[in-house]
């Protein structure tokens, strides 16, 4: 792992560092039984359907199905009479109920966890599995026993302020101190080598668990490929490669993922949370604490928009909204909703944005790069935001692995189980 010669070297480098001293100073501290009925609540369940029953007339001020302004009034009432009328509330605790839950004190984290211990018969090598905002662990509830059935242990925690980890009391719970409490997790699990698969935030924090401890990572997966964005040297080749393809992209496969560098106006449009999350998180937040219809609006439509892969230049809103609708899942949807409104973590789960922003590493993080340890990055086509292997390869020096799927967005595990678990285990077959 390096850091390359640039002006901002000190500052990621004394981040990484603090974290890592910080990790090896918390006290030892017990892993106790965790059951998710203690959270989702009947009670809550039921003040959430009656504030939904009793919602206002939500105006469409313009054409419903278009909707320029956000989140379409028909999807907000759509997922509501769902949640109100047809949504089974008990299959989220049936669902969370067939894996062992487990909580425990890192530092300032209150961190909760699943652990399910593979197969004796077969070496089981450790999966540690990371979830982005705005997720919980409901995202790997098709994986999980999958991967048992093949053998492999999972761990797979909730992020701070979502799910079921307590959100943080104090400032500065950066991705930073994320990966080194996760690592701090492993270890006391007595998995002093793992493999980290991660997608989102996770794949953020994955990152820098490997940048920092390598020697405990066996390799690392990634479904969302955003460190390669950063870094003025990456950032060209995308620049010159949108406007040139033929002298970034090396195959047509390549050029239809990433050309040109985004879909621009699909993420200005609908991806604007990054820029309001990262600055104000908590005058959104308290709006989705308090209104599960605000919840539905901005954490509700997020699900769906990460799942379509219609160009938001030549679809309606509510047609790139249905779309997702049909690969994400309804009742997918409505679980994760479930959760957060049950927990109460709406507007903790968006401070990891000011935190990522305003805490240096924003802006430091073009000087890490992980030159040995082997990484497997898997593309889907309707995931936000794409870089080519040629690109990749400025981060990441030892890729083994660079998987396209025709199928599949920005949750992957929910709309191709398939793909994602198999591209995980053919890699960590090539690396064991």
């Amino acid at each position: 792992v390096s850091t390359q010669s640039t002006g901002t070297d000190q500052l990621i480098k004394s981040k990484l560092d603090s974290a890592k001293d910080k990790a090896n100073s918390w006290p030892e501290t017990e892993i106790t039984d965790f059951d998710p009925r203690t959270k989702i609540l009947d009670e809550d369940i039921n003040d959430m359907k009656d504030r939904l029953r009793k919602r206002i007339v939500i105006p469409n001020l313009e054409e419903p199905e278009k909707s320029p302004y956000g989140t379409p009034a028909t999807y907000v009432n759509l997922v509501a009479d769902h949640l109100t009328e047809s949504f089974d509330f008990g299959m989220v605790n049936d669902v969370l109920c067939k894996f062992k839950h487990y909580k425990t004190v890192l530092g300032d984290i209150n961190l909760h966890f699943i652990h399910m211990v593979g197969s004796e018969e077969k070496k089981s090598t450790p999966i540690i599995l990371l979830h982005g905002w705005p997720s919980t662990v409901w995202e790997f509830h098709k994986s999980i026993p999958i991967l048992l059935k093949q053998g492999y242990t999972i761990v797979a925690p909730s992020l701070p302020g979502h799910g079921f980890t307590e959100p943080p009391t104090v400032p500065g719970v950066t991705p930073v101190v994320i990966g080194a409490a996760y690592n701090k997790l492993m270890l006391k699990l007595g998995y002093n080598r793992y493999v980290i698969h991660g997608g989102d935030w996770g794949a953020m924090i994955g990152f820098m668990m490997t940048v920092m401890y390598p020697e405990n990572v066996i390799g690392l997966h990634n479904t969302m490929n955003q460190i390669s964005l950063f870094g003025w040297r990456n950032v060209l080749q995308l620049l010159v490669g949108s406007v040139f393809p033929s002298l970034v992209y090396t195959t047509e496969q390549e050029r239809n993922f990433a050309h040109p560098v985004f879909n621009m106006d699909r993420f200005y449009s609908q991806f604007a949370y990054f820029h309001i999350q990262s600055v104000l998180p908590d005058s959104y937040g308290y709006g989705m604490l308090d209104s599960p219809t605000g919840l539905l609006g901005w954490i509700g439509a997020v699900y769906a928009l990460a799942s379509s892969g219609r160009d938001f230049t030549t679809h309606s809103s509510m047609d790139i909204l249905r779309e997702g609708i049909q690969e994400f899942g309804l009742d997918n949807i409505c679980a994760n909703a479930t959760i957060f409104w049950c927990v109460k973590s709406a507007q903790a789960s968006m401070r990891i944005y000011y935190e990522f922003w305003w805490n240096g590493i924003s802006t430091s993080i073009k000087n890490l790069s992980i030159p040995t340890v082997p990484v497997a990055i898997s593309n889907f086509p309707n995931e936000i935001s794409h870089q080519t292997k040629f690109v990749s390869a400025g981060v990441f020096g030892n890729i083994v692995q660079y998987n396209y799927h025709a199928k599949g967005g920005h949750f992957c595990h929910i709309d191709n189980t398939e793909a994602v678990i198999g591209d995980l285990t053919s890699f960590i077959q090539k690396i064991e």
